[in-house]
């Protein structure tokens, strides 16, 4: 009864999510086409404003080129003022380093404790790197899009599309979010700390800060990063069931309305369902795995019932099924935020995390999890197209071996630098230096560090030690190859196809609004993962699920 109950909440929430996601994707559209709104009194005023300091960088379109070069340099300069910053703290130069790459690129992998390392101003400039990374990746989706609803060969203007984003959408939705999370009791106040009796007789000081405001961007932006080192299993962060719920729903928000949003710009809603279902289909999918995951575990005495699910490793104010869709949630959507010990869960739990983030795209992050997607629907078409003998086309546009390239390199660069990093770290340092388990769970635990920081997700394994020199300087190269790669080449693939003409339909066209082509991405998708990650799960996760008496 209690896994029906907590199947029950997922698909509610999930539901409710996609419901609003509906709405939120006709605004996304909006913003996106410059469409008059009675908003644009407020905005108007504010995004001129900010355009000005920009002078003439913010007044042309740009060529994918052009484009690839603003965001590359504007990520840099914050990637040197984080640095600095976070130096000038007195955290290491290691740990600086791979602290500012983490926030810099969305990733919000933590190898510090923020209520211990990080003063109220360094959460301060923790919240600012929030906003511009979450800008960034909607910004390049963005230009993304434009590829395939543009001839000139022109993307837009970065700048302008940075600023609309935050003065129309992350600032907004952000503020309304954090005022929600104040009046639910999360703190919002520039520091300080709260002195405790504890239940043992003595007192306990529990720092607190700005965790509202950095909450909702946390969630808002697929960030995941928290105030605490607990993150959302903080009662500070999450103190309640309903607050679990908003930060949930904030989580699934811009990723689910995107595709239906990208289905409005291109003039085929039934284009941006189709995208839409095969994410809800994997999503939940994969949700209903790892409550099933986690509602037993078969090395307790016969006899025992948990009705609750598995509790080890789980915060008490949620159910273990709680716990773990808010780790399916934000895996999935690769944002990285936990209500639970991600290594005290069942090995399904740490399968279906680890495939969450190989995927990528069921939705993935904000902005970076549609372009992925239509890379593989990209795929997808030129695969169907090999089939019947026709030159592949996707949204109006032929597909040909130059786009392809850019396609594989997104796709080849991820398991390539999780695998080289996995193995070498494997070679170079035995497993009981670095983790607290041996065999298949510490193996899990080293490939979980390194596919968290490739897919710019950022949760971790509590496990292994990655606080160290090695971990930070390996880790925090990751992030960065994983975030801009992937973003070069989806802003040169869609160069190439902003230059090309847009062509009619035709009976030999291959449909890709329709169940047929819905099913086929699914099988791409499934298809890319197991062949580049399956032996590596078959040495961690998979044979930890085996070695529990699963069989498979």
């Amino acid at each position: 009864m209690g896994l029906i109950i907590g199947v029950l909440q997922i698909l509610t929430i999930i539901l409710l999510a996609t419901v609003l996601a509906i709405p939120m994707g006709k605004y996304i559209a909006g913003v996106f086409s410059r469409k008059k709104s009675f908003l644009d009194l407020i905005f108007s005023p504010v995004e001129k404003a900010a355009l000005a300091a920009t002078g003439e960088m913010g007044k042309y379109g740009m060529d994918w080129k052009e484009y690839l070069a603003a965001l590359l340099l504007m990520n840099a300069a914050m990637w040197v003022l984080a640095i600095s910053g976070f130096i000038i703290m007195g955290m290491s130069p290691d740990l600086a380093f791979h602290t500012a790459s983490s926030f810099t690129a969305n990733t919000d992998q933590q190898h510090y404790s923020g209520e211990l390392q990080m003063s109220s101003y360094g959460q301060m400039m923790v919240i600012f790197l929030m906003f511009s990374s979450s800008a960034t990746g909607l910004a390049s989706a963005f230009a993304f899009i434009r590829g395939f609803g543009t001839t000139g060969g022109k993307l837009g203007n970065y700048f302008e599309d940075m600023v609309r984003i935050l003065v129309r959408i992350l600032i907004p939705f952000s503020l309304l979010s954090a005022i929600i999370f104040a009046a639910c009791g999360v703190p919002q106040v520039m520091g300080g700390e709260l002195v405790m009796d504890t239940l043992a007789g003595g007192l306990q000081s529990i720092p607190i800060g700005p965790t509202a405001a950095m909450e909702s961007i946390k969630f808002l932006g697929n960030n995941g990063g928290g105030y605490y080192n607990t993150n959302s299993a903080h009662p500070f962060e999450n103190p309640s069931p309903l607050t679990n719920v908003v930060q949930l729903i904030l989580t699934m928000l811009i990723p689910l309305s995107l595709p239906y949003a990208f289905g409005i710009i291109m003039g085929n809603k039934r284009q941006g369902y189709t995208l839409l279902a095969v994410i809800l289909f994997i999503f939940i999918s994969a949700s209903v795995m790892l409550a099933v995951g986690t509602s037993d575990n078969p090395d307790l005495p016969s006899g025992i019932t948990l009705p609750s699910g598995y509790i080890e490793g789980k915060e008490q104010r949620f159910t273990a099924f709680e716990s773990v869709f808010f780790v399916a949630t934000n895996t999935y959507v690769q944002s990285g935020g936990t209500t639970c010990s991600i290594s005290s869960m069942m090995p399904m739990g740490v399968l279906g995390a680890m495939i969450g983030m190989m995927l990528g795209c069921v939705p993935g992050g904000i902005g970076i999890g549609l372009e992925l997607l239509l890379a593989y629907s990209i795929v997808s078409v030129f695969i169907a197209g090999l089939m019947v003998g026709k030159i592949p086309e996707f949204m109006r546009k032929k597909i040909g071996t130059d786009e392809m390239k850019y396609v594989f390199l997104v796709i080849i660069t991820f398991p390539i630098i999780v695998l080289i990093s996995t193995a070498s770290t494997i070679l170079l340092m035995p497993s009981h230096d670095i983790t607290l388990n041996d065999g298949t769970r510490g193996f899990s635990e080293i490939l979980y560090e390194f596919l968290s920081a490739s897919a710019n997700n950022g949760s971790g394994m509590a496990g292994l030690q990655s606080s160290s020199p090695y971990f930070n300087i390996l880790s925090g190269t990751l992030i960065l190859i994983g975030r801009y790669v992937p973003i070069s080449a989806f802003l040169g693939l869609a160069g190439l196809l902003s230059t090309k003409k847009t062509i009619e339909d035709t009976r030999g066209s291959f449909p890709t609004d329709t169940i047929i082509f819905a099913v086929l991405l699914i099988c791409v998708l499934i298809m890319d993962s197991a062949l580049s990650f399956l032996p590596v799960l078959a040495m961690g996760p998979l044979a930890d699920l085996i070695s529990t008496g699963v069989k498979i």
